[in-house]
């Protein structure tokens, strides 16, 4: 998408590939999913025929959790930082708002994930207000929004498509 770096890029791009293996009852249910899948796609040998060249993939990545002085849900590289949210709902907004704004101090790339969505005009509000506010030339940390739809939870993950896009929430800088 439009991440300019190869890693944030790729990781944004599984990160919208996900699709949770069901509705949970917990964000820590979702971390934990998310952790073991990106860790399983970055890491993922090619068996000597090269497919991980410039994707991300081959191995050495660290995937964790609530690491580094934000403590980022999943965390990748200590350059990537995911945070999640289960049913966002206008409630958590100011508190995602300030998760984000102290990401953006330690992470170069944020990924906000809404596992599920009740309040899409308080999404979309701060997709907009970080996607096009006026940080300066000291913050440059790039930001993407993705939607997972509670109804798709458990299905097929190889039917194609994604959350993200236009319509999905996936916009970046």
């Amino acid at each position: 998408m439009g991440i300019g770096n190869p890693l944030a890029g790729n990781v944004l791009d599984h990160v919208e590939r996900w699709i949770p293996s069901e509705v949970y009852g917990h964000e820590k249910e979702y971390q934990s999913e998310l952790q073991d899948y990106l860790d399983e796609v970055l890491n993922q040998q090619s068996g000597g025929l090269d497919l991980g060249i410039g994707t991300g993939g081959g191995g050495g990545h660290v995937v964790s959790t609530e690491r580094g002085t934000s403590y980022g849900d999943v965390v990748v590289d200590d350059k990537v930082g995911i945070e999640l949210k289960r049913n966002f709902s206008n409630s958590q907004k100011k508190k995602l708002r300030g998760q984000l704004e102290d990401y953006a101090d330690n992470y170069d790339y944020v990924i906000a994930c809404a596992c599920g969505i009740e309040d899409m005009d308080g999404w979309r509000e701060l997709e907009n207000k970080f996607n096009n506010r006026n940080r300066g030339m000291m913050d440059m940390t790039e930001f993407a929004f993705v939607i997972k739809q509670r109804e798709n939870m458990g299905s097929d993950p190889d039917r194609g498509g994604n959350d993200g896009g236009l319509l999905g929430g996936g916009g970046l800088l």
